[in-house]
């Protein structure tokens, strides 16, 4: 079954919201063998979301429309699905009882304008949204589904959550697709890929890979082919795939990096803390975002500046002398004593050059040490990243991960 999003919504023309209901959506439906065969981004326009959505409708049994409820003037979303539909008004008592509920326990007055959300198109079936005040409406006509949405993220995981996956899980007799995924850092997609050519030769229709790049990481993935293949080998499939790769894969699961090597060290009741000079608390953020982390993370430093190396960090002042703060020497001694002020078993330290200047003579741009510290075995690399300061951060992340890993691993053995 194929579907079409339809995202509304001048913001996401205009660069300045960046659309993850996409990713969100598809990835989630793609678990139940739905597949997103097109997506559009278009204007708060009435002509735009009826042309769009009437293309649609003529190519696929279901579209997926976010953005534009909200109660304002330039949400206008629902009005025109209301012409698109021929479609009357109603109000709906649950939605307005939620949204009286939620002013009042945020201290405001529920106005008019705010009490509109309650009122829906009287063919649509509410989709209750419990994370805010504008609730998603379905459509159905001629064995047709258009279902629309907030904008707001997490409000659309809350209606595609607990709404709309229990009714295509009724309506649909849809066989779920089994898929796994493995993640691999620091190895380039096109090697991973001349590895893998005998196997793909082998299963491509059957069993096809699919290759997610990001950053210093490529995600595979096996997909299965329900038209072909035989679903009780999938296992069996997936553990050959993991055998041509061996050490060259991070981990399993469509998790990140970060989660996986988070889970590791809460395991083993190993703590962590970092040294950070050009990535700035970067690479201990990701850390921070992972739910119980407070078991493990002791803590981190900022130490962009060489005074704060020296004073806070009690770097010794004379290795800036030797080859300079970006230098195998300082990520050494940043993370030692990053580790030794924590007490903590692991550390991780970075120093370089971000850009876009600060170039100097055999250090260009993208040039970084990171320090990995496992017990008393502190390792220091140097890589060439390259993008902007983001995607310099990104793949510094990833290169002191897989750094880490390679250490925690060499105990294993």
């Amino acid at each position: 079954m194929n579907a079409e999003i339809i995202n509304i919504g001048d913001e996401l023309l205009l660069g300045q919201t960046i659309d993850t209901n996409s990713v969100y959506i598809a990835k989630r439906l793609n678990e139940f063998g739905i597949n997103i065969s097109r997506k559009y981004c278009i204007s708060d326009n009435e002509n735009e979301i009826l042309e769009c959505l009437g293309n649609s409708m003529t190519r696929t049994d279901l579209v997926i429309i976010t953005g534009g409820l909200g109660p304002t003037k330039d949400d206008i979303t629902k009005s025109t699905l209301a012409k698109f539909f021929k479609s009357d008004w109603r109000i709906d008592q649950d939605v307005l009882n939620h949204l009286e509920v939620i002013f009042k326990n945020r201290h405001r007055e529920l106005l008019e304008i705010n009490k509109l959300q309650a009122n829906l198109p009287s063919n649509s079936t509410t989709l209750f949204n419990k994370a805010g005040t504008a609730p998603g409406m379905m459509f159905q006509m001629d064995g047709k589904i258009v279902i629309s949405l907030p904008g707001v993220p997490n409000e659309v995981e809350e209606i595609i959550e607990n709404s709309f996956i229990p009714f295509i899980k009724t309506k649909y007799n849809i066989p779920q697709q089994k898929r796994r995924t493995l993640i691999t850092l620091l190895e380039p997609e096109s090697k991973l890929s001349q590895l893998l050519n005998d196997f793909e030769t082998k299963y491509s229709k059957t069993y096809p890979l699919s290759y997610l790049p990001s950053y210093n990481m490529v995600k595979i993935r096996l997909n299965q082919n329900l038209s072909h293949s035989n679903g009780d080998e999938f296992e069996e499939v997936f553990n050959e795939l993991l055998g041509i790769l061996g050490d060259k894969v991070l981990c399993v699961g469509d998790i990140s990096p970060t989660e996986y090597l988070a889970s590791v060290l809460q395991e083993k009741n190993l703590k962590i803390s970092f040294a950070e000079s050009c990535t700035g608390g970067f690479i201990c953020n990701q850390f921070v975002q992972i739910p119980g982390i407070s078991t493990i993370l002791e803590g981190g430093m900022t130490t962009y500046s060489n005074d704060f190396k020296v004073n806070r960090l009690l770097i010794n002042p004379n290795l800036f002398n030797i080859n300079g703060a970006v230098s195998a020497d300082v990520a050494e001694a940043m993370v030692n004593q990053m580790t030794e002020l924590s007490n903590t078993e692991i550390g991780i330290s970075t120093t370089g050059i971000a850009g876009p200047t600060g170039e100097v003579e055999n250090k260009p741009i993208g040039t970084i040490f990171i320090g990995t510290k496992v017990h008393e075995n502190t390792v220091v690399k140097q890589y060439m990243l390259r993008g902007n300061r983001q995607q310099f951060m990104e793949r510094a992340l990833n290169c002191a991960l897989y750094q880490l890993n390679r250490q925690l691993m060499a105990i294993k053995s």
